[in-house]
């Protein structure tokens, strides 16, 4: 079986991306211009999960340690993995990229950080150029990506449902 980069099979990927919440504030993510979808475009922390060639074991939950090692990698905070149980799920969908047959299960979590987080300590990854924390108010003076990112304010939408 061979596979795309950042997909689990040729026509399947698991898309997760998450609201990391600070006194009320929303991080989000500026893409790099090289990015391959929505450069320059505002987004959440979170990527599409490998397939994990170098586990030679069954294991339960990987894409919570999936999840957990984006939001590290892209942000520079540790998250624990028991962070995401159900009640933080907020958003589940599927989408269907016909002209290149891949299906996508797209999961979008929140996460309250700890009252004693430092909201100055981002240290962003190569694929992005900035960072600030929001307001749900304040989504509307982002762009997210028009309908490509339409998800991603869907899932913050959802964080205060």
């Amino acid at each position: 079986m061979s596979t795309r980069s950042h997909q689990l099979t040729d026509d399947v990927k698991l898309l997760q991306k998450i609201v990391l919440i600070n006194e009320d504030k929303i991080l989000i993510l500026l893409r790099d211009e090289s990015s391959h979808t929505r450069p320059l475009c505002w987004d959440l922390p979170g990527g599409n999960s490998e397939w994990p060639t170098e586990i030679k074991e069954n294991i339960e939950d990987l894409h919570k340690e999936d999840i957990t090692r984006e939001v590290f990698e892209e942000t520079g905070i540790e998250l624990s993995p028991d962070k995401l149980d159900q009640d933080n799920l907020v958003y589940f969908s599927t989408f269907f990229e016909a002209k290149r047959q891949v299906f996508a299960v797209i999961l979008g979590w929140k996460v309250i950080l700890s009252s004693d987080f430092d909201p100055n300590n981002v240290v962003l990854s190569h694929e992005h150029i900035d960072y600030k924390w929001i307001s749900i108010g304040e989504l509307d003076q982002y762009d997210f990506g028009g309908y490509k990112g339409k998800f991603v304010t869907d899932i913050i939408k959802n964080t205060a449902k």
